[in-house]
């Protein structure tokens, strides 16, 4: 009789861990939210909300119709190329984009993922759990083709205390900076000769330069901008958030 009864409790066991597999675990899915200033979505409310669009062969929600419906401040006005957006993993790995960025940017389903056509492979930041904005003063220093968890992450504070800033004069006018040569050694890059440096700003402005001009540019602290002894001022990219190195 006692056998019999152990019996009975072990097929209940099962049945309760069976129910518990078919109705319990898959809800479990339904628990991931990501939140946007505050306001929270699974994915499939964001497709419910947003619907998806195809980038780079990639389907995705789009982010910038996510931003703009969540309370993020007046992005129509001057003050969008003063803010970031900051991109959260749930593991706590973060990178900054502009509005520009995400205007173009998505939301893909497999591993939550964001996707930037025009972005190194680094933005591809994986299990997303949150976008906020941010003010500006992080900076980027990437390579073209690294990998989503290899890129240089700086600040303007970080760079002018480390790097000792020099004095240089032109057309007639003494100004100070940090070289640039010492940035990207700083950063860890090496082959320097071989690179081509873009320097983009939080408005989108972006330039490329060679390491002939970056043996005569330096990073300057008042604007956030670079100066090149031997290029016109449109090579002056004011509020700089990204450097990318390309080999």
């Amino acid at each position: 009789m006692e056998s019999k009864t152990k019996k009975i409790i072990a097929l209940t066991a099962v049945a309760i861990a069976v129910i518990t597999v078919i109705f319990i675990i898959p809800g479990s899915d339904d628990s991931n939210t990501m939140n946007f200033n505050g306001t929270e979505y699974t994915y499939e409310e964001l497709t419910d909300e947003f619907g998806t669009e195809v980038v780079d062969g990639k389907t995705g929600v789009p982010l910038g119709d996510i931003i703009l419906a969540t309370n993020f401040a007046d992005l129509d006005s001057d003050t969008q190329n003063e803010t970031l957006f900051r991109i959260m993993a749930d593991d706590g790995w973060q990178k900054n984009v502009t509005w520009g960025d995400l205007q173009t940017g998505i939301l893909v389903e497999k591993d939550l993922m964001t996707s930037f056509p025009d972005l190194p492979g680094a933005y591809k930041v994986k299990n997303l759990a949150s976008i906020d904005d941010v003010a500006i003063g992080p900076i980027a220093i990437i390579q073209a083709d690294a990998s989503w968890g290899s890129a240089t992450e700086t600040t303007w504070t970080e760079l002018f205390a480390e790097i000792d800033e020099v004095n240089f004069t032109d057309n007639n006018q003494n100004m100070a900076g940090i070289e640039l040569v010492n940035v990207f050694n700083y950063s860890g890059f090496s082959d320097l000769e071989n690179a081509t440096f873009t320097f983009e700003g939080a408005d989108g402005y972006a330039k490329s330069v060679n390491y002939t001009e970056i043996q005569a540019g330096y990073l300057v602290e008042d604007d956030y901008k670079t100066y090149f002894l031997n290029l016109s001022g449109q090579y002056r990219v004011r509020n700089i958030i990204r450097i990318i190195v390309e080999y």
